[in-house]
């Protein structure tokens, strides 16, 4: 690859403008010392302010060490920003229950991220390349993902670009034998214990025997997919499906999914996973979620402790890590919650509130008042009775499912009494009396106000 044609890719394909700042992630490896040399090739003429980024994962030892102090002298002789970290990738796999590369991967991103937004660069630059997007696609192919997976890496993704992605590895050696720069081999990329070297060094090597051109035919592949991807994601966005705010996670109704092509529905439950705070799902748990949308399955249980719970109206996707929330009310003022924004402010003559959204209450009552979500033994007496209600039946009579109910806030007085559960009743204690200074308490947040009525 000549230099004119590193700065084509830049421009057209990963969409880099002059001017960025460009953090180079740096192994020490030929793949990404070819990668930074073509950056400083090409950096005063672009222009581009290149820095790069290293870390040791704490696997292979001295030769892990070598890689550093070679990244670290490439990095001073080429005068050129260099930020490095140690991790211990065997520590993290073990306590997470994950493979070892797959924890070095986790590390390593979550590094590239950080120190990115740390010294202010646009892109993160990674040295993969045509060789590494064939494997990607047969791995994926391999463990059974549906087209998601056969997109394997793009060029760009976010703040990631791929500048080689469609340049041959020896391609890259050779060009760091034509300017005398030497790199580091990584005696562990040969191991075929690895999946991905023993698809490297043998599956695919046996796949052009049989069949010359396979690792193209797999990059074809690759990019048929990304092409079908972006298709169906432009149909997407322009779906008009309402999507409810859960304090842990969202819900949908199940009548504006049931009737999508499968095509369509797998495509939106993806982005809707995502969009919740859900890590990503398999393509075997999306086809679950699938088939308890078409039959009476009520819970699919997810990677990462989350579920998907399926009532009789919603599809609620819900995240584990979702603990109670508390949040002090401004009084008067406006306090933005997990729930919603709430307004406070005085009330004019004759100004009561709907009694389910905004609601009249004292001033007495509102010192020290906080919003949360409903606890177990919750009730009051509703505004206009005279025997207490438990705010469950409430929320059953009212039709709120199960995996919705955490979600409605509940304005509570200083000693967590229950004031006013918003979206059902308000209670028989904000009545007052005529001494007392009057607030109006207004919830304008979009769930429970955009369904329960």
């Amino acid at each position: 690859m000549t230099a004119d044609e590193f700065s084509a890719r830049l421009s057209r394909d990963c969409m880099l403008f002059p001017g960025s700042h460009v953090l180079v992630a740096l192994s020490g490896g030929a793949d990404s010392t070819a990668l930074l040399c073509l950056f400083l090739e090409i950096a005063d003429r672009y222009p581009l302010r290149i820095s790069c980024a290293h870390v040791e994962h704490g696997i292979r030892g001295e030769d892990s060490l070598a890689d550093s102090e070679f990244v670290h002298a490439l990095c001073e002789e080429k005068r050129v920003p260099l930020f490095q970290t140690h991790v211990d990738a065997p520590g993290y796999a073990c306590a997470h229950g994950c493979g070892l590369e797959d924890a070095a991967r986790v590390l390593r991103y979550g590094f590239l991220h950080k120190t990115a937004e740390a010294v202010g660069a646009d892109v993160i630059a990674l040295a993969h390349h045509a060789g590494d997007q064939a494997e990607t696609v047969l791995l994926h192919a391999m463990r059974g993902s549906d087209l998601r997976g056969l997109c394997a890496m793009r060029v760009r993704s976010g703040r990631l670009i791929r500048p080689l992605l469609d340049e041959a590895p020896q391609a890259l050696r050779e060009y760091l034998i034509s300017i005398g720069q030497s790199w580091r081999e990584d005696e562990s990329n040969a191991d075929t214990k690895y999946l991905r070297n023993k698809v490297r060094h043998e599956i695919l090597p046996g796949m052009e025997a049989a069949v010359p051109g396979a690792g193209a035919a797999l990059r074809r592949l690759a990019r048929a997919a990304q092409r079908d991807e972006d298709y169906f994601a432009a149909q997407l966005d322009a779906m008009n499906i309402r999507i409810y705010p859960l304090v842990d996670g969202l819900a949908v109704r199940r009548d504006d999914v049931q009737g999508l092509h499968p095509a369509q529905l797998s495509r939106l439950l993806v982005r809707l996973i995502a969009k919740a705070g859900l890590e990503s799902q398999s393509a075997g748990v999306i086809e679950a979620i699938m088939a308890a949308l078409e039959g009476t399955e009520d819970t699919v249980n997810l990677s990462g402790g989350a579920h998907a719970a399926l009532g009789e109206r919603y599809l609620c996707l819900v995240r584990a890590d979702a603990p109670e929330r508390e949040t002090a009310l401004h009084v008067p003022g406006t306090t933005e919650t997990p729930y919603g924004r709430f307004e406070i402010y005085p009330a004019v003559a004759g100004e009561t509130g709907d009694g389910k959204y905004a609601q009249r209450i004292p001033l007495r009552l509102l010192q020290g008042a906080y919003v949360s979500s409903r606890r177990d033994g919750d009730a009051m007496i509703p505004f206009g009775r005279k025997t207490p209600a438990k705010i469950k039946k409430l929320m059953i009579d009212a039709g709120v499912e199960r995996a919705m109910r955490r979600s409605m806030p509940i304005v509570r007085d200083c000693a967590g009494n229950v004031l006013f559960a918003v979206g059902l009743r308000s209670g028989e204690c904000c009545r007052g009396s005529d001494e007392d200074m009057q607030m109006m308490v207004r919830f304008c947040g979009e769930w429970p106000c955009a369904d329960v009525d």
